[in-house]
């Protein structure tokens, strides 16, 4: 059950925690496929299967399992205060759990996540059981051996002096920074003869660790031409033709990307697109930094798992490459150094730029707040409801709903005595929006401003414009199918693949469209290119905006103008 420690690249996102009356039967058919769910990485589904089953009403064999395996997904989702709390409960309830060491490792990594170093090393120090010591190792090396300030890591090392791991991590550090003082130096030998460190302790690299800056190469940027190194999940171990791939998205964006290369190429800009099947797998990401043509990479786009950007992401935080997460709105990950970048805005963005938007257009200070049942929908709710707080605003009803217009008509209120002045709505069901809309109206709230994430309303299907002005939308990859150069595109696209594109497909274009053409202007100088101005014109999508941020901020807000949508500027 002992766990690789794994840097998650997916969005801290909250869940809320019901809890349903069920048979033992169906409770363990839960807790099976929630267990199943993490194997496959997906940790918030699992969550919510394994919420009820932590109750303490609920008692069966795997009732200690439950706790554990909702601690270990929350670990996985960021949410390192929720895991915590469920498995301390976990200690309290099943002292005598024949797994409990797992329990205490896992408190260990939570806790040395969030630099709550004597805790965790406490509940490490708990551990008896002498197999898991190379864990327990591994797991010392990779919280400490990846602190990069030096004087921080001597702070620690002065904290628990007796802790064997933490100085050689001190020791190695030392060792293999050129800048080290002859003070240093004189600590580091004091601590070798201390511990008793070998030469080949004393010399080794964690290789997944801070390195010694990497020389950026010879010439990078004068070769003429570009090399993209391009790391998603194609699972080419499943490939079959006769169906459609659940993993569909990795080749809709690499075709995307395929037709921006023959674009660049017009334009006199030589891409080569170098592809890489990767999953989740950390082991096999460490084996691709060390393969010399990924060293000749002069943008990598990916990896898209936890496990394999955190190994990317170091290694190419200490090169002269360029990082772009093509999908992920999780502003946390641009903290893994100056050449990374998010070609969406993070969620943290839109969120504020929706509230500033809102305030102009319903300037009352109360909101009422709708979300669905997907992780995504809660966390986005209550964001914007701490958004709104901060500036003053009111949530007059926050309520998790079902996109069925009876149940609506029952559970939202009618506002008799307090209208919102305006309501948003963050939910993944296409029903939902149109469902919320026509209940509104029900109760004569026919004029009030209504946002919503765009997942809310089946764009394909929903005439939408019968809303008119009081509908905005939160779309980070609207497609105005009505442009030219999108009509352009999917004549191209379907002349090459004969599909039609996808929203992947149009990102795909769009992204090495950009950068292959600021790489080629900027090169080295990538970053104070970006910044110089916004790039809303000549895109299949909305643009890029890279002036105030390494997160892509253009405008995530679309309103109803002239029989069809737009941004708003």
């Amino acid at each position: 059950m002992r766990f690789s420690v794994i840097l998650i690249l997916l969005i801290c996102l909250g869940l809320s925690r019901v809890s349903f009356a069920q048979s033992p039967a169906q409770n363990e058919t839960k807790y099976k496929a929630a267990v199943s769910d993490i194997k496959q990485g997906r940790y918030n589904v699992a969550v919510e299967k394994l919420a009820p089953l932590t109750n303490a009403s609920v008692q069966a064999p795997y009732s200690a399992y439950a706790h554990y395996y909702y601690g270990l997904a929350t670990y996985n989702l960021k949410r390192y205060r929720e895991s915590k709390q469920m498995l301390l409960q976990l200690v309290s309830r099943y002292p005598a759990w024949n797994k409990i060491n797992d329990a205490y490792y896992l408190l260990g990594a939570n806790l040395l996540e969030t630099e709550q170093y004597k805790e965790g090393l406490g509940f490490l120090q708990r551990i008896k059981d002498s197999s898991y010591n190379k864990d327990i190792q591994g797991l010392k090396q990779h919280y400490f051996g990846s602190i990069t300030d030096l004087a921080k890591l001597k702070e620690i090392q002065k904290q628990f002096p007796d802790d064997r791991d933490i100085a050689i991590e001190l020791i190695q550090f030392i060792k293999r920074t050129p800048t080290s003082t002859k003070t240093d130096e004189m600590q580091a030998d004091q601590l070798i003869a201390q511990f008793k460190v070998s030469s080949k302790e004393k010399n080794a690299t964690n290789a997944v660790g801070p390195q010694k800056s990497i020389p950026k190469r010879a010439n990078q940027w004068e070769k003429g031409y570009l090399n993209v190194s391009v790391m998603l999940p194609f699972r080419l171990d499943e490939f079959s033709s006769s169906k459609r791939r659940s993993n569909q998205f990795a080749y809709d964006y690499y075709l995307g990307l395929v037709e921006a290369k023959r674009q660049l190429e017009t334009e006199g800009v030589k891409v080569n697109l170098w592809a890489y099947d990767v999953s989740n797998d950390d082991k096999s990401m460490i084996a691709i930094v060390g393969n010399a043509d990924f060293q000749q990479s002069d943008l990598v786009i990916g990896p898209l798992y936890p496990g394999t950007f955190d190994v990317a992401a170091k290694y190419v935080a200490n090169t002269g490459m360029f990082m772009l997460n093509p999908l992920s709105t999780d502003g946390n990950l641009l903290t893994h150094g100056d050449n990374m970048f998010l070609a969406h805005p993070s969620i943290a963005f839109q969120i504020k730029k929706t509230a500033e938007w809102m305030r102009t257009v319903a300037p009352g200070p109360s909101v009422a707040i709708y979300y669905g049942n997907n992780a995504k929908d809660s966390v986005m709710a209550f964001a914007y409801a701490s958004e709104l707080k901060a500036r003053g605003g009111k949530v007059i009803e926050m309520l998790k709903i079902i996109s069925e217009r009876e149940w609506l008509e029952g559970k939202i209120s009618s506002f008799a005595t307090e209208k919102p002045a305006h309501v948003a709505l963050f939910a993944s069901d296409g029903n939902a929006g149109s469902a919320l809309i026509e209940v509104l109206n029900a109760r004569t709230l026919t004029s009030i401003p209504v946002v919503a994430n765009s997942a809310s309303f089946n764009l394909q299907q929903s005439r939408l414009g019968k809303y008119g002005s009081r509908l905005y939308l939160i779309e980070t990859d609207y497609v105005d199918r009505e442009k030219e150069k999108v009509r352009e595109f999917q004549k191209a696209y379907w002349t090459q693949t004969n599909t039609f594109p996808s929203s992947y497909s149009y990102q795909g274009y769009d992204q090495l469209l950009f950068f292959g053409r600021m790489l080629s202007k900027y090169k080295d100088g990538l970053k104070k290119g970006l910044e110089m101005r916004k790039y809303d014109d000549d895109y299949l999508l909305s643009g890029f905006d890279f002036t105030k941020s390494r997160e892509n901020q253009i405008s995530p807000l679309l309103k109803y103008s002239g029989a069809k949508w737009v941004p708003v500027r």
